[in-house]
């Protein structure tokens, strides 16, 4: 079945996969990432930010920082070991397009990735799917209120999707926007984020006991640091929401939809969104 990319489910925010180097036929040596989705599309980077000076298409500090250890990036960098590190990404037709969509979208980014803590964390010991369903529903329209951060760097990459059958290509631009910011601020963000989801109408006490548990846990994991812990954390969520979609189909799933869909994003932050998950899926393959 043919991928597409736009309107993936925020659920492949962490996949980190399927990477393949190859070489650009030139006196220099370019590493370039060529990875075959499927046997219809294949995605290559085909430019990136300082190319010319002999960078790689996917750093290891993107790379690591994707999956969630931002400890080469702050080694690199000369970040103080105490700051959180996170980073946002968005797609466009243009450089500049993308990176201003990654840095209006970081908050979307970052309430994605509350999210999928929630949902993966708390989700497990729903019994009843009205309750995973208040909860998931609450976790996607809560947004996450950004203050306090520092700009550290911006990294791109164009991207060349390329159709095996018709050859025919189209490009695009991945921008990932690094920020900044101390300790206090993402405990801010996380308490924030929490208490929005609390005080939720459908969600009953237990559940928002079990919501109000993950704070200190959810402070602590500001950086993981390495990917199983991401990948287990990742599991969790894809568990729930297969349970979530397995029961959906029970009941009546246009009714469920119309409800998660009831809350309307006006057009920039459409965009935003969409760009932020059409370059979450892009990664996916990428990094």
């Amino acid at each position: 079945m043919k991928k597409t990319f736009a309107g993936v489910m925020v659920a492949g925010l962490f996949v980190a996969s399927m990477i393949g180097v190859a070489s650009c036929a030139s006196n220099n040596v370019d590493p370039t990432l060529n990875v075959n989705v499927d046997d219809e599309v294949k995605v290559s980077v085909i430019d990136w930010t300082d190319r010319t000076l002999g960078e790689v298409a996917a750093p290891q500090w993107l790379r690591n920082m994707r999956r969630g250890n931002s400890d080469t990036f702050k080694q690199s960098w000369g970040v103080d070991s105490n700051r959180v590190i996170k980073v946002s990404m968005a797609t466009g037709k243009t450089e500049a397009t993308a990176q201003a969509l990654s840095r209006a979208g970081f908050a979307y980014t970052q309430a994605a990735e509350l999210n999928l803590k929630v949902i993966g964390r708390v989700g497990q010991g729903l019994n009843d799917i009205g309750q995973l369903e208040a909860v998931y529903a609450a976790a996607s329209e809560t947004k996450a209120d950004m203050t306090g951060l520092r700009e550290e760097t911006g990294f791109y990459q164009r991207i060349r999707v390329t159709e095996k059958a018709t050859k025919e290509t189209t490009e695009k631009y991945v921008y990932y926007t690094v920020y900044s910011m101390d300790k206090s601020t993402w405990d801010n963000l996380c308490k924030k984020y929490l208490m929005d989801l609390m005080g939720t109408e459908g969600l009953e006490t237990a559940t928002q006991k079990k919501i109000g548990a993950l704070f200190s846990e959810m402070k602590d994991d500001a950086d993981k640091k390495d990917a199983k812990k991401a990948a287990e954390e990742k599991a969790l969520y894809d568990a729930q929401m297969a349970r979530l979609e397995a029961e959906r189909a029970k009941a009546n799933a246009e009714t469920a939809k119309a409800n998660l869909e009831s809350k309307k994003l006006d057009a920039k932050e459409a965009q935003v969104k969409a760009a932020a998950e059409e370059a979450m899926e892009l990664e996916a393959f990428l990094m």
